[in-house]
């Protein structure tokens, strides 16, 4: 069985070999060794739930909040009322014979009273289980489940114990294949079944609301979540292209660092079938990092491309590529690259609202969007577009 599926995957990455383009290098913090699941989870990381920082008294989940759409601003930018649980463990699919390290943040208490909608981040290319922290810890303070997923193969075993330079980025292109894009897209729904079981096993889960799933991603992990978003590929054995990734149980997705192969009309027409809500993150220093063609105009693209409805763009002028993978703030730099806390600052609330709109029902959160409500957090020169 194990032989087959190889067989089945190596067809569809020859034929996908022209559809992805890959932009990203990440350097992330050590992940854990793949091992079986366990029973239910281990205990939290640091021995204890993690508290976030202080703030407003508001659920994310809670639903409209009567403040006015313009005025909702703090809301999402103030840190969340929620304590989160920090889980770090591994999962094997043993179907692939491949081991799937993820880190869970849980808001507590966690308990079926209050079911709370999932989100899935996918890391970059070199990533790991720890890339998307400044979003995963703010949308957990509001009382999202976020999952964070780690794809072994283009994760940061890549680079990790290199000589970096030119050399890393060498090897962080053998990471950038094919195989390993569909090794991701398949890691999406097992990630999701794992969660399903784990979640009706463990009391410490009862939160977990499986019929409320976002997507979210960087770079290569934008591609993933383009992917089973619905983004037409490809299809092994021959064919018109078609969303064969695509994963129905998600409801709305993130892309943070989108991108196309290229300005073409089928490229363009490949988006057609995205069909979810869905929100694309970029910059305008938000380009190419390995060495694989990505240019910014291909990932302001993406949003363009997309067909109308719950279409949603968050630009900022002078961000780059770096700061979208929601690592550590950099000091300000003097090639006119731009500050760090603020652009995460404002993409943490924006895609928080978000969330809360599209997952959650939150009808101030969707007025907000709907109001041109993110702008009051955006520069003269960044862009807030929908449609």
């Amino acid at each position: 069985m194990v032989e087959g599926r190889r067989r089945r995957i190596a067809l569809a990455t020859a034929l996908i070999a022209a559809a992805i383009a890959v932009g990203c290098a990440t350097v992330s913090t050590p992940a854990a060794p793949p091992a079986a699941p366990p029973a239910s989870l281990p205990p939290a990381a640091g021995g204890g739930a993690q508290a976030s920082p202080g703030g407003a008294s508001v659920s994310g989940v809670a639903g409209s909040s009567g403040l006015s759409a313009q005025g909702a601003g703090p809301r999402f930018s103030a840190p969340g009322a929620f304590d989160v649980r920090v889980v770090d463990t591994s999962l094997h699919d043993v179907s692939r014979d491949r081991g799937l390290p993820v880190r869970l943040r849980v808001p507590q208490p966690c308990t079926a009273a209050e079911r709370r909608p999932v989100v899935l981040f996918s890391h970059g290319l070199g990533g790991s289980r720890a890339g998307g922290a400044r979003w995963g810890e703010h949308w957990a303070s509001h009382g999202l489940v976020v999952l964070h997923l780690q794809h072994p193969g283009s994760d940061e075993t890549l680079w990790r114990g290199g000589a970096g330079g030119l050399a890393n980025l060498a090897r962080l292109r053998t990471g950038a294949t094919p195989e390993q894009f569909v090794l991701r897209g398949r890691d999406v729904p097992f990630a999701i079944d794992a969660l399903a079981r784990l979640a009706t096993a463990d009391p410490a889960l009862a939160c977990v609301d499986m019929t409320r799933l976002g997507m979210s991603g960087h770079s290569f992990g934008a591609q993933t979540t383009q992917a089973v978003a619905g983004q037409a590929l490809p299809v092994p054995g021959g064919g018109a292209e078609r969303p064969w990734l695509l994963e129905p149980r998600i409801r709305a997705a993130i892309a943070f660092s989108p991108s196309m192969r290229d300005a073409g009309p089928a490229a363009r027409a490949a988006f057609g079938t995205v069909t979810m809500p869905f929100l694309a993150v970029t910059g305008g220093r938000d380009g190419d990092v390995v060495g694989t063609g990505v240019t910014v105009a291909l990932r302001r693209a993406v949003f363009d491309a997309l067909p109308p409805g719950d279409r949603f763009l968050l630009w900022f002028d002078d961000a780059d590529h770096w700061v979208f993978n929601g690592g550590r703030p950099r000091p300000p730099a003097v090639d006119g690259r731009g500050d760090d806390v603020r652009v995460q600052h404002a993409t943490a609330a924006i895609t928080l609202a978000f969330w809360q709109a599209t997952l959650a029902g939150d009808a101030a959160a969707r007025a907000w969007l709907d109001a041109g409500g993110p702008r009051t957090l955006l520069g003269d020169r960044d862009a807030w577009a929908s449609r």
